[in-house]
């Protein structure tokens, strides 16, 4: 029971102490000041709070001494009672004061009046001009004429509209719009503390804010100058420098380093470039040229030197058409080739030879197409075409065995001109035959082009010779054939032809000759030209052509 009662009473005093704090606690309402017209200072229990109207808050409850003041009008006061949790409102119909103005002041007002229309109209409203402005004139009408309510009225609206503009800038937390707009505020209103103090703050503000300013530039400085170190020079590279630098420019757009650092920015871009240019890195240096014209459009150097890229790239181009165009070209001229060997290997030899002339439009330096196009021309046996053709094909290739080795034969059998045969015959063992014409069988074949060679030299002459009988003799001369010998004279009844198989026998010793014929007659001769024997012997030593009573002599 005791322990009941001790929570009752404790409970009881509880209460007590949470009312009593309810009721001694301090409270506080609100004032708000209107005047007609506005802009009369107030002041609140002796202490100047702004201009009408005006809305104070967290003001004590109870009893105030609210007063307004304005030039040409009566000051008032009034005891006003501020409810807890509750805005009080107050309105004064101000009262002017009505001097009497004298001629000459109505004539300076009147004065003063045009020139304040003419400053509304250049809409020159506070000082600079000191002594053109619409508040100096204002100030000037209502000095002469404190209760003048058109000068009121504009004074009023001229306040209004500082106002306005100062806390918009402040709202927007744009200081130094806001500081200017409070100063231009103050000129209107130079008692008005809480205009001072709002430009207090607002100058501490603006000294931080010139702080973080400075720090944001010393870090944007920074980047600028690590992201030109590794070459992060424009835009699209990440982290680059001129981005970097425009964020100074915004902080600060008169800030020195920015006009340092985008000479050196321009001075790198243009240096990456030219290093391009050393590198024939043409696509590259015009890339780093565009850029620098996007951003600096200005730059003269860049655009000579892209300039010159351009033109350099355009050549680059020119000539990559004309490789591909010559590759195209060689693809064709290639394939002309394949079909015109295929056509000659197949026997198509008039399809050939159109083909190789085809080719030969192309490549008109070709040892290969004329020697196919004579070698076409051989096969149809058109001998002398194709003679003319391998000699072409030799004036381009002067090494083309297989030409060499078909004009040798060709002068053989076609035109009986041994001496270029066995020329052509002789090359074509020099560079090492062709096919199954080795260098022996060569060999072979000149050895029988030079017999045959020898044995018709012997065979085109007729030679001098004195036949002796046996008490006189006789002169004529001596045929040498394939087949035999003949003897002409006009001398005597001597002359005779005899072959060499019938020959009984035949031989030659220095420059006599004996020959007994099939009737077994003798006959001696003597050459009478130097050589001769020689040339007859050496011919019967070469191709042992003289087969005498079936033996060769």
């Amino acid at each position: 029971m005791t322990g009941f009662a001790v929570l009752v009473l404790l409970g009881m005093v509880a209460f007590t102490a949470a009312f009593l704090y309810q009721y001694w606690k301090p409270k506080f309402g609100g004032l708000t000041v209107k005047t007609t017209p506005a802009g009369a200072l107030v002041s609140i229990d002796g202490k100047v709070r702004g201009t009408s109207p005006l809305s104070i808050g967290n003001l004590p409850s109870g009893g105030h001494q609210v007063g307004v003041r304005l030039e040409g009008y009566r000051e008032q006061t009034r005891q006003v009672m501020v409810i807890p949790y509750a805005t009080e409102s107050v309105h004064w119909e101000l009262e002017p004061v009505v001097p009497r103005l004298s001629n000459e002041q109505l004539a300076e007002i009147e004065a003063l009046g045009r020139k304040l229309d003419g400053a509304l109209k250049d809409n020159i409203l506070l000082p600079p001009p000191e002594d053109y402005n619409v508040l100096y004139f204002v100030d000037r009408i209502l000095e002469i004429d404190p209760a003048n309510k058109d000068a009121a009225d504009t004074r009023a609206r001229l306040a209004d509209t500082f106002r306005r503009r100062a806390e918009l800038a402040y709202a927007r937390e744009d200081w130094l719009e806001s500081e200017k707009q409070y100063k231009n505020l103050l000129l209107l209103f130079p008692e008005d503390g809480a205009i001072g103090e709002r430009l207090e703050e607002i100058a501490a503000r603006l000294d931080a804010r010139v702080q973080d300013r400075e720090e944001q530039i010393a870090r944007w400085r920074a980047r600028a100058e690590a992201a030109m170190k590794v070459g992060s020079l424009l835009p699209p590279d990440r982290d680059n420098a001129l981005d970097a630098i425009r964020s100074i420019q915004r902080l600060d757009p008169n800030n020195g380093y920015i006009r340092e650092a985008i000479a050196h920015l321009k001075e790198l871009m243009q240096n990456r470039g030219d290093a391009k240019i050393a590198a024939s890195d043409w696509a590259g240096a015009r890339a780093d040229f565009r850029a620098m014209l996007q951003y600096f459009p200005e730059d003269t150097y860049s655009r000579a030197r892209l300039e010159t890229v351009e033109s350099r790239l355009a050549e680059a181009a020119q000539t990559e058409r004309q490789k591909s165009e010559e590759k195209e070209s060689r693809a064709r001229v290639t394939a002309l080739r394949q079909s015109a060997l295929q056509s000659f290997r197949a026997g198509a030899y008039e399809k050939s030879i159109a083909e190789w002339g085809e080719y030969l439009k192309s490549e008109p330096a070709s040892d290969e197409a004329y020697f196919y196009i004579g070698a076409s021309h051989q096969n149809r046996k058109q001998l002398d075409t194709a003679i003319l053709n391998f000699e072409k094909s030799l004036q381009l290739n002067p090494r083309n065995v297989l030409a060499h080795l078909n004009l040798g034969l060709l002068y053989d059998y076609h035109r009986n001109d041994l001496g270029r045969a066995e020329a052509h015959l002789v090359r074509a063992r020099e560079l090492g035959g062709a096919d199954s014409y080795t260098p022996e069988r060569l060999l072979s074949m000149i050895q029988d082009l030079r017999d045959r060679d020898r044995a018709a030299a012997v065979m085109k002459h007729s030679y001098p010779v004195e036949h002796r009988h046996a008490f006189s003799s006789c002169r004529g001369n001596l045929h040498f054939s394939e087949q035999g010998m003949e003897y002409r004279t006009s001398e005597t009844d001597h002359s005779f032809y005899e072959s060499y198989r019938e020959m009984r026998h035949f031989a030659i010793e220095g420059d006599q000759m004996s020959v007994r014929t099939r009737d077994n007659r003798k006959y001696n001769f003597r050459f009478l030209n130097a050589g001769d024997s020689e040339r007859i012997r050496a011919w019967i030593s070469s191709t042992r052509q003289i087969i005498v009573g079936g033996k060769v002599e």
